[in-house]
Parts: C-alpha cells; sequence; structure tokens
C-alpha cells in the first residue's frame, strides 16, 4: 500500500522529494545542504555531475540503512544517545557554517575576524563584569547580557542550545580564565548555528530530514562497535554477544597463535582528521595509492599530527610485566601497539581523544616465545566474534536496506545540478 501511494505521491505534488521510504524521506533542500557541507572532494572520480549526484543519493540512502538497523538494535535507549546526538547536530552547524565562510571568504578568515565581519560584538571585561556581578547580587545568571548580534542582545539563556545541559548548569562556576575561555567557544557554536539556519533556511533543506541525518550518522558509530568494528572508545557500547563453544575458542586460538606473541617492535604512521568524512576522504586517496606523509598536511586536524605520519618505530612491551608499563606509554603508541597484537595490518579509522586517527602499520616484529590460551582467552573470543559479526553485517545492512523500500525520484535525480 505505501508503495503505491508513494509512487501517486511522486507523480503529482511531491517533485521536490529526490526519495521517500518507510521511515522518512530526503528533499531536493536536504540534498544540496548535505551535498555542499557534507560531501566536499568526496566521489569526484565520477565523470559527470550526474553520476556524482547519484553516489551520493546511494551513500545517503546506505546511511539510511545504518540509522534504521541501528534503532532496531536498540540505539536510541543507549544511554550515550543523547550526548552523541548533540555532538553530531553541533558538527553539522559548523560543517554548514564553516562551508559559508569558505565560499564568502575564500579561506580568509579566524574567529577574531568573523565576530566582526558577522556583527557579533563580544566584550569579555563587560561579560566578566556581568558574571561577577551577578554572582555578588545572587541574580539569575540566565539574564546575564553575554554579546550582541546585529544589533540585538544575547543573554546567556539564549546559548542554551548549543551547550549540555551539565555545561549550561556548570559553566557559572568556573574560574575566570575557564569561563573567558569557555564563552569564546560557546559563541563559536552559537554563531555556527545561527549561520546554519539561515543556510537551512536560504536551501530549503528541513530540520526533520537532518536530524535524521544526524541520527544515521551516529548510527554508524554504534554500530561498528555492535559489529566489531572498532573499539569502545567510538561509542560507548558494547559488541553484541554471540555464543561461542570452548572448541571453537580454541580452534581460533590456534590458528592465531603465533601472531599473538608479544610485540618487540611496529613501524607505522599515523595522522588524526577532525572528523569523519575527512577520514573516510583521506582512506580513498590512500587506497588509490597516495602518499601518506605527503597527504597528511592536508588533513591532519592539528600540525603536530602531520609530522607523525611519518613512518616510525615504536617499541613493544612485555605483557608479563603488568599493565603499568602498558598504562605509561604515549596514548598513541598504545594504540598502534594494541592494533599490531591483534594482528590489524590495516586499522579502520578510530575515534580517539583528539579526533579521527588514522594509522598505518607497515611492519611488526614479535617475540619468538608463544602465548598460552589461559593467558589471551578474552582477546581470541573478541576477535572471533568480530569475524563472525563482520561475516553477517553486509547482510544486515542490505535487509535494512530492503525494509525501507525506498523509492526515487528519477526525473528529479537526472535534473539535480
Amino acid at each position: 500500500m505505501f508503495l503505491w501511494s508513494a509512487i501517486a505521491l511522486f507523480g503529482s505534488a511531491c517533485s521536490k522529494l529526490v526519495y521517500e521510504h518507510q521511515e522518512g524521506r530526503l528533499s531536493r533542500g536536504t540534498f544540496n545542504f548535505l551535498k555542499e557541507a557534507f560531501y566536499q572532494g568526496q566521489f569526484e572520480e565520477e565523470d559527470t555531475p550526474q553520476k556524482r549526484n547519484q553516489a551520493i543519493i546511494n551513500d545517503l540512502s546506505d546511511l539510511d540503512a545504518l540509522g534504521s538497523l541501528a534503532t532496531r538494535k536498540g540505539l536510541k535507549q543507549d544511554g550515550y544517545y543523547a550526548e552523541y546526538m548533540f555532538r553530531q547536530e553541533r558538527s553539522r552547524h559548523g560543517k554548514a557554517a564553516i562551508t559559508h565562510w569558505q565560499k564568502k571568504y575564500k579561506d580568509k578568515f579566524n574567529w577574531q575576524m568573523l565576530f566582526s565581519a558577522e556583527r557579533l560584538a563580544y566584550d569579555e571585561k563587560k561579560f566578566l563584569k556581568s558574571f561577577n556581578d551577578a554572582k555578588q547580587t545572587s541574580n539569575k545568571f540566565e539574564n546575564v547580557l553575554v554579546a550582541e548580534f546585529e544589533g540585538v542582545p544575547i543573554y546567556y539563556r539564549n546559548l542554551k542550545p548549543v551547550m549540555t545541559l551539565s555545561d549550561y548548569s556548570q559553566f557559572p562556576g568556573y574560574n575566570e580564565t575557564a569561563l573567558l575561555s569557555g564563552m569564546r567557544e560557546v559563541l563559536k557554536a552559537w554563531l555556527e548555528k545561527k549561520i546554519h539556519d539561515r543556510v537551512v533556511k536560504v536551501m530549503n533543506a528541513d530540520e526533520v530530514e537532518l536530524k535524521r541525518f544526524d541520527h544515521d550518522r551516529v548510527a554508524n558509530l554504534y554500530l561498528k562497535v555492535r559489529y566489531g568494528k572498532a573499539g569502545k572508545g567510538i561509542y560507548p557500547g558494547s559488541m553484541d554477544k554471540i555464543k561461542l563453544t570452548p572448541m571453537e575458542i580454541y580452534d581460533h586460538f590456534h590458528r592465531m597463535q603465533n601472531a599473538m606473541a608479544d610485540v618487540l617492535w611496529v613501524k607505522a604512521a599515523f595522522t588524526v582528521v577532525a572528523d569523519e568524512n575527512r577520514g573516510e576522504e583521506l582512506i580513498a586517496k590512500l587506497d588509490k595509492g597516495g602518499d601518506f606523509a605527503q597527504l597528511a598536511p592536508r588533513y591532519a586536524s592539528e600540525p603536530k599530527f602531520v609530522a607523525t605520519a611519518k613512518l616510525h618505530v615504536i617499541k613493544g612491551y612485555d605483557r608479563r610485566r603488568g599493565l603499568d608499563e602498558r598504562e605509561n606509554r604515549d596514548y598513541y603508541d598504545r594504540l598502534i601497539l594494541d592494533m599490531a597484537s591483534r594482528d590489524v595490518s590495516k586499522p579502520d579509522p578510530y575515534l580517539g581523544k583528539d579526533g579521527i586517527v588514522i594509522v598505518r602499520i607497515y611492519d611488526v616484529a614479535r617475540a619468538l616465545d608463544k602465548v598460552q590460551l589461559s593467558e589471551v582467552s578474552w582477546k581470541v573470543e573478541n576477535d572471533l566474534r568480530t569475524k563472525l559479526l563482520n561475516a553477517v553485517f553486509d547482510e544486515d545492512i542490505k535487509d535494512a536496506r530492503k525494509k525501507l523500500k525506498i523509492v526515487y525520484n528519477e526525473r528529479l535525480i537526472r535534473a539535480l545540478p
């Protein structure tokens, strides 16, 4: 019934829809917004705009399948869902605003310049005095004047949409240095949202559809953990549990025993990028033969992650010395050594403390002595579950996509610029 009604809908009043399915739709305005903000530099190998548009549409419909599958697996009930949705929404605001400013100012901008150019008047001394006065007089912080945008006052209560609930309540208790530094970041986020909302309005994008896109991107992270494609650092959930028999565990241990000997050293390189889209773009260029060290300056989120993209040697540690030696190591050395110890030759992008970590492992040297199952049983079970889950992941995504019953508006798709 839905299919026929959807087809009839496309034939009449819904010519602005790119596609529609049982859980939502994608309008032309939303597609253009996402293409502009999230797909810069992607699918450039396509030889016509129409083929590139189709590749983006395919990617978005795959994301919808991820979102649908994750919802069925309990994502919306997960304790971290709201936090990750907030982060993704903030990321969307920032991407839209920065894309807008890159066009407007030709990449020649910084935050001090943007505050002035966008008529955001912020006087730190006045703001600090107003906050201190509110503390001394027990006035409500909600009414403190923070800044002005295009001559319109911005009160503390107006900043609530771009702050977490805990940050909003704890912010007034910060010391002066933290207060001023924190407020600059909050005002940046507020300005990004303001520009984002204007871009959304101009492009006729739909906020409900954009929130579904946010959900889909969070779902992507969530499912990576559920299917064993990433560690818990990328989303503090848990891998789907698969019951394993003792014989299955022993057989798998026997197959991977040599690879689990202590790592003596690793020859590797890594960099950190700001977000998943940039990571995927870098991976695609590396897969085509791009040089890691040469590409890093264009993608690294900070200058310090340019140098780390050059091949270097990381010395291993002895597992029998306990956790102290492991925990005292540099965060990224430990991360790469842990990947090598799991015999991961080509790690997936990993959400670390500074952003998305892209690692390349070139060579690994291991100790000659073999490990015992009793020492590494948890690692063996985790590796086996990962392999079993990976075997069904693609089929589960195909099934989720099929259940959505996506109906495409081919005529509009052909006409997209």
